[in-house]
């Protein structure tokens, strides 16, 4: 049994098993006696913290000891980037740093022009993503695979964070010199 005795949120790291392609999911599902039925499985609603998470394994050992005889899956693709698609994320991005998308533009003009290089590199007929998922008793539990791929948001927020570190030793450094210019004043 787990007692909670605070409310304190603790981010921790996940770790995704890989993706797996609609092949591979059925013939998971066949191995212990499940049928599964494609669906749009929204991504962000899969992971979020009252989705119950297992290991693949795991998932399809309990949905069959549930009496679960279904289980829903999305297997995702993604085309390759264009500025579109790059104005697209800016503007989410902007919109939960509450910034510019045309400030974030400016100042990530570099890694924007890599990341659209490096993925025009990839496979756009590899899958990207696959989630399975079941209800039991109302409670979601669900199974997410994540292949690697280039991500316009993780090189932007570490060009943003970069730039962040180095205003704030700038920034460090004018007031410990102010504060020595104002001491030898004295």
């Amino acid at each position: 049994m787990k007692i909670t005795t605070n409310l304190t949120h603790i981010a921790t790291e996940v770790e995704f098993e890989p993706a797996l392609t609609e092949e591979q999911l059925k013939e998971a599902f066949g191995a212990v006696g499940l049928k599964g039925f494609p669906a749009e499985l929204d991504i962000a609603e899969r992971t979020e913290e009252h989705v119950q998470m297992m290991a693949l394994d795991s998932f399809l050992g309990f949905a069959q000891t549930s009496g679960v005889a279904a289980v829903t899956y999305d297997v995702t693709y993604f085309p390759h980037a264009d500025d579109a698609e790059v104005t697209y994320q800016l503007k989410q991005l902007a919109r939960e740093l509450e910034i510019s998308a045309d400030v974030i533009r400016d100042v990530c003009a570099d890694e924007i022009r890599e990341y659209l290089e490096l993925d025009a590199k990839r496979d756009a007929n590899a899958h990207v993503h696959s989630i399975v998922e079941c209800y039991v008793g109302g409670t979601a539990f669900a199974w997410y695979g994540m292949n690697e791929y280039p991500r316009l948001k993780r090189v932007i927020l570490r060009k943003l964070a970069q730039g962040g570190q180095r205003a704030k030793h700038n920034f460090i450094m004018r007031a410990s010199k102010a504060q020595v210019d104002l001491l030898e004043d004295y």
